[in-house]
């Protein structure tokens, strides 16, 4: 039972001064007209969720219930919402994220507001669970569920723990003001984890050879996908004292520590692969994810083996000016990189760097951490090959892309502002991380 055992998941405080909650929206596109414009001269706050929030809408499901959607896109100049064709106009994906803003907020436990935010997305995300357990990720308009696109169905996929970590973080901080709405979250993620087991905890731990390299074929697709479940498995163990996902969680550290490649002066500088011989910036979690298991599993290997890649390859990212992905060959042991794209630059593919180093800085208290958590951060405020200013504090938008020539995509969808409203909120509680982001933004 998910609910066996309590737990106590600390929000992340956000910094009351400097917080100011609206509304909001980010997107994709390319119209690279219109500038977010200079934050005031008054110090305007640093979270700002007034673009996200005029991205929500209701969405009433066949059972009659309500769930609260983030539209996907958003496009400059005028920022609303678009209603997409094809996959759907809202998602799995991004609502699952949305929810992890709310919960995590300074003001959950006193404001009626957030609270209502965040029932409101759990809603829809344990609407889009199948009847085998996996999720269907998109929304089509006029309200029906995309069952049957490939970036929708109901398979073992990046929305199915996307919406195992969002519920698992949920549940035990809805429980403490909604208890019927966190026993609906323990069914379906009980649910969830039943299939889990069913079909990917027992996978043998063999590997395969692509261009050299060597790769775990029992993670599900990728580190990056494995990480993004161990992620939501974490908080269900801990909760339920599963001894079997306990188990899990170790078997995924450990076929993520195998993606390890490089060192100090080896390319590619002890970066985690993202899946086969390839990495990509977008959802690189794995350290973030090593570091969370090293804690729930008591073992500091794995927080060892975060900390090189945050210590290596994020000074080789910020020295060589970010990168999108490369692939890697391995000849007579020594490996190599080609395909190698600077471009696109996204939201997504910075907050997973913050945070490993975050989870660095309050693991070591070692300031070297805070300083390279503000760098990475700085980012988002002008610090990057464009010199662009993706998030404004003035009305909570994020830019899309960076992309090839330093051509800044200006739409703003769900994606990007809650990708950089989820780094800027955890960097918010620490002092020394802001004043290192300031230092380094432009």
């Amino acid at each position: 039972m998910f609910t066996s055992k309590k737990i106590t998941t600390p929000l992340f405080k956000v910094c009351l001064p400097l917080l100011m909650l609206g509304l909001a929206a980010c997107s994709k596109g390319g119209d690279s007209n219109p500038d977010p414009g200079p934050d005031p001269v008054a110090p305007a706050a640093l979270l700002n969720a007034t673009h996200l929030e005029s991205l929500m809408t209701n969405v009433t499901f066949d059972n009659g219930q309500v769930g609260t959607a983030v539209y996907i896109y958003a496009d400059a100049p005028s920022y609303t919402p678009i209603g997409a064709v094809g996959e759907g106009f809202t998602c799995v994906d991004d609502v699952a994220r949305a929810l992890q803003y709310y919960v995590r907020h300074a003001d959950f436990a006193t404001s009626q507001a957030i609270q209502d935010k965040a029932y409101g997305l759990t809603r829809f995300v344990l609407n889009m669970q199948a009847p085998n357990g996996y999720f269907y990720n998109f929304v089509q308009t006029g309200n029906a569920i995309n069952k049957f696109g490939i970036t929708s169905i109901n398979t073992a996929k990046w929305w199915s723990w996307r919406a195992l970590q969002g519920l698992t973080e949920a549940a035990p901080i809805i429980r403490t003001k909604n208890t019927s709405l966190a026993a609906e979250i323990d069914a379906v993620v009980n649910k969830l984890v039943a299939v889990i087991k069913t079909e990917l905890v027992n996978l043998p731990e063999t590997t395969k050879l692509v261009e050299g390299v060597e790769v775990p074929e029992w993670l599900p697709e990728g580190a990056d996908q494995g990480a993004t479940m161990l992620l939501g498995l974490i908080p269900y163990a801990t909760a339920s004292g599963d001894a079997e996902i306990r188990t899990y969680i170790k078997k995924l550290a450990d076929g993520i520590v195998r993606t390890q490649l490089g060192g100090a002066a080896q390319f590619p500088y002890g970066v985690f692969l993202s899946s086969g011989n390839h990495w990509h910036a977008y959802g690189c979690d794995q350290a973030h994810a090593l570091f969370a298991a090293a804690k729930f599993l008591n073992d500091a290997s794995y927080s060892d083996k975060a900390k090189i890649e945050v210590d290596q390859f994020y000074s080789w990212i910020i020295s060589s000016g970010f990168k999108s992905s490369f692939d890697v060959r391995i000849t007579n042991n020594v490996p190599a990189g080609y395909n190698q794209t600077p471009y696109e630059q996204i939201a997504y593919g910075v907050r997973p760097m913050v945070f490993a180093a975050l989870d660095a800085y309050e693991l070591t208290k070692d300031e070297q951490y805070a300083d390279k958590a503000g760098r990475l951060a700085s980012w988002f405020f002008g610090n990057n090959s464009a010199s662009a200013q993706m998030y404004s504090r003035s009305n909570g938008r994020c830019f899309d892309a960076i992309n090839t020539g330093n051509a800044v995509n200006r739409n703003s969808g769900a994606e990007s502002t809650i990708e950089a409203l989820l780094a800027l909120q955890r960097i918010s509680t620490h002092a020394t991380v802001i004043a290192a982001m300031d230092k380094y933004s432009k």
